[in-house]
C-alpha cells in the first residue's frame, strides 16, 4: 500500500505487511518500509519488520525511524544508517510507554523542503537535524519549564516546511496540564506564546485562500466555543456561543491536580472535580473513573453524552466529586500494579480529607472494566463497582476473536494492552494471576456489570463468567445485559437506561438510598 500525497513531486512512501500476517495475531502489527519512485515506481527498501511509520524526506532520498531507542536517519541511496540523537542530553523515548512491545520514539514533526533538514520529537522540545552533517540544534527550550511544544499541522498534505517558515505550535504544560498555542519562527528561533491562560486551546481549521485561522478554548466549566483570528491571533473574534445553558446548572467545582505515588514510587496526577456547593471540611462521596492517563483532561470540557461512562456534570451536580487518576502498570502484573496505583490514588484523596472512607465507587470500561473488576478481588476500599465490558479471564480471552476486526486476541497479552508479555503456554501462571474469575471468592464489593451481546472487541461472556463466578461464591452481582449492542453502547434508549442504573447503583450503594426496583428482582432472560 501506498501513503498517497498528491502534494509529493518525486516519492511516495509505501509498505506492506504481507509476509507478517501471522506475526499479527500474536505479536502485533508490523510491516516493511520502502520509498517508492513516483515516475519508475521502483522500491528502495527503507526497513523490514517494523512496527512503526518511518517519515519519508521530500526528495525520496532520506528516511527517519526509531530503533534500538534512537533516531536513525537512512541514506537511501547508498543505505548508510546514522544515529542522530545518540550523543543529545533528550529523552527521544516514549518514557510512557509500558507495554511488553519495542519502545517508540515521540516522532517527527516534518522536513524542510529541500529535504536538508528533519524535525524531530523528544519528551519536551522540536530539535533540527541537519542530514549532510548530523548536527543537531534545539529549536524550543521546553525542558526546562516542563512544556511539551509540538507542531499544529493543519494541511494534512503539507510535504515540508521552508527555512523561513513560522509554524504554529502546541505547547503543553505536563506538570499544570495547560495547552496553550506559540509560534516558532524558524529563522531566528524565537518561540511566542500567541493563546495563553489556565485553559485548553487548540487550532482547528485554516482558510485555503486567506489568513484566517479557527481556533477554540476550554476549561471544565467553558464550551469550546469558536473563535476566529488572523495569524497574529492579537484580536480573536468569538463566533459562537454554544451552549449558554451550562450557567444554569450546578455544573461542579473548578477541577484541580491531586498528587500521589504509583505503584513503584512514580510521581502521578489526577483530576479532582468537586460537587457544586462543596464546602471546605466536607466529606463526600467520590465516583472514580479512570482508564490509563487521565489527568490530561483537567482542562476539558466534560462532554454532554450518555454512553458507557459517568457524565460528570451528572455526578458533580448531584452532591458527588468525580475523580480521574493516571494509572501505571507493571508488565506482567498489570492488575496488581494498576490495583497498588489506584489505592494510592485513592488514599490521597480520604488524607486531604474530601472523600468519605465508606462512599467511594469506581467505574470503567473495556481495558479500565478489566481493572475495576479486578481490583475488588485485591482491596475493599470501594462501596461500589460498575464494571463494562472486563475481561475477566485471561485463560479463555487470550484464544478469542476481536469480532470487528476478525483478529486473535492473543497481540493483546503479549505484546499489547493486557501486558501479560508472555503466551499463555510460556506463563500460564501470569494469566490466572491476572484473571478476577479465579478470585472470585475474595470480593466483598457489590458489582455492576454490563455487556452488549454483540460485543465486537470482548467477548461477552467473559462477563458471564465473573457473573456466574461471583453468584457461586455468595457475592453481590448484578448483570446487565443490552440485546444487539456492540462494545460501546450505541442506541440512546440503552445509554440512557445505563446512566440512570448507574447513578442509582451508586446512590444506593455509596449514599444509602433505596434500592432501585431492579436491583432486588432483575429480570429473567427473554428468549428469542
Amino acid at each position: 500500500e501506498l501513503a498517497l500525497n498528491t502534494e509529493r513531486a518525486t516519492s511516495l512512501l509505501g509498505y506492506s505487511n504481507l509476509a507478517h500476517l501471522e506475526k499479527v495475531m500474536y505479536g502485533g502489527f508490523f510491516a516493511d518500509y520502502f520509498a517508492v519512485d513516483i515516475k519508475t515506481g521502483k522500491q528502495t527498501p527503507i526497513i523490514n519488520d517494523y512496527p512503526f511509520r518511518p517519515s519519508l524526506a521530500p526528495n525520496g532520498q532520506f528516511a527517519a525511524y526509531f530503533d534500538n531507542n534512537q533516531v536513525q536517519l537512512k541514506n537511501l541511496g547508498n543505505n548508510k544508517v546514522s544515529v542522530l540523537s545518540k550523543a543529545i542530553n533528550a529523552t527521544f523515548a516514549d518514557d510512557k510507554h509500558d507495554y511488553p512491545s519495542k519502545q517508540p520514539g515521540y516522532g517527527f514533526a516534518g522536513w524542510l523542503n529541500d529535504s536538508s533538514e528533519i524535525l524531530v520529537y523528544s519528551k519536551y522540545d522540536i530539535w533540527s537535524f541537519n542530514v549532510n552533517t548530523k548536527q543537531a540544534k534545539r529549536l524550543t527550550n521546553g525542558k526546562q519549564s516542563n512544556t511539551q511544544y509540538r507542531v499544529i499541522t493543519l494541511d494534512k498534505s503539507q510535504v515540508g516546511f521552508n527555512s523561513k517558515d513560522t509554524l504554529l505550535l502546541s505547547a503543553i504544560n505536563l506538570q499544570s496540564k495547560q495547552r496553550e498555542v506559540a509560534k516558532l519562527n524558524l529563522t531566528t528561533l524565537n518561540v511566542t506564546k500567541v493563546l495563553t491562560g489556565n485553559k485548553r486551546f487548540d487550532v482547528i481549521k485554516k482558510a485555503k485562500n486567506a489568513d484566517k485561522y479557527l481556533f477554540t478554548e476550554q476549561t471544565y466549566q467553558q464550551f469550546p466555543d469558536i473563535y476566529q483570528t488572523d495569524f497574529s491571533f492579537n484580536k480573536p473574534q468569538k463566533v459562537t456561543n454554544l451552549n449558554p445553558q451550562v450557567n444554569n446548572f450546578a455544573w461542579g467545582q473548578e477541577p484541580e491536580l491531586i498528587s500521589y505515588k504509583g505503584f513503584d514510587g512514580e510521581d502521578l496526577q489526577g483530576v479532582l472535580i468537586k460537587p457544586a456547593g462543596y464546602k471546605k471540611g466536607d466529606k463526600v462521596p467520590v465516583v472514580v473513573y479512570f482508564y490509563r492517563y487521565m489527568s490530561q483532561r483537567m482542562y476539558d470540557f466534560p462532554k454532554m453524552e450518555l454512553n458507557h461512562r459517568p457524565n460528570f456534570p451528572m455526578f458533580t451536580s448531584n452532591g458527588y466529586a468525580i475523580f480521574l487518576p493516571d494509572i501505571r502498570f507493571e508488565i506482567g502484573h498489570p492488575g496488581k500494579s494498576s490495583t497498588q496505583t489506584m489505592i494510592n490514588a485513592t488514599q490521597k484523596l480520604i488524607d486531604l480529607g474530601i472523600a468519605d472512607a465508606n462512599k467511594i465507587g469506581l467505574q470503567g470500561h473495556s481495558w479500565a472494566g478489566y481493572q475495576s473488576a479486578f481490583m475488588i478481588t485485591e482491596t475493599d476500599m470501594f462501596k461500589a463497582v460498575v464494571s463494562g465490558a472486563p475481561v475477566s479471564n485471561m485463560t479463555s480471552a487470550y484464544n478469542g476473536i476481536r469480532l470487528k476486526s476478525g483478529l486473535a486476541r492473543q497481540f493483546q497479552y503479549e505484546t499489547g494492552q493486557s501486558r501479560i508479555g508472555k503466551s499463555l503456554f510460556e506463563a500460564p501462571e501470569l494469566y490466572i494471576e491476572n484473571s478476577p474469575v479465579f478470585f472470585a471468592d475474595k470480593v466483598n464489593t457489590p458489582i455492576l456489570i454490563m455487556f452488549g451481546d454483540k460485543d465486537d472487541a470482548v467477548p461477552w461472556h467473559e462477563g458471564v463468567q465473573y457473573y456466574l463466578a461471583l453468584r457461586r461464591a455468595g457475592k453481590d452481582a448484578t448483570f446487565l445485559q443490552y440485546e444487539g449492542e456492540p462494545h460501546h453502547l450505541k442506541q440512546f434508549p440503552n445509554q440512557v437506561d445505563f446512566s440512570v442504573r448507574m447513578m442509582q447503583y451508586f446512590d444506593h450503594y455509596l449514599k444509602g438510598k433505596p434500592a432501585a426496583k431492579w436491583m432486588n428482582e432483575g429480570e429473567a432472560f427473554v428468549e428469542e
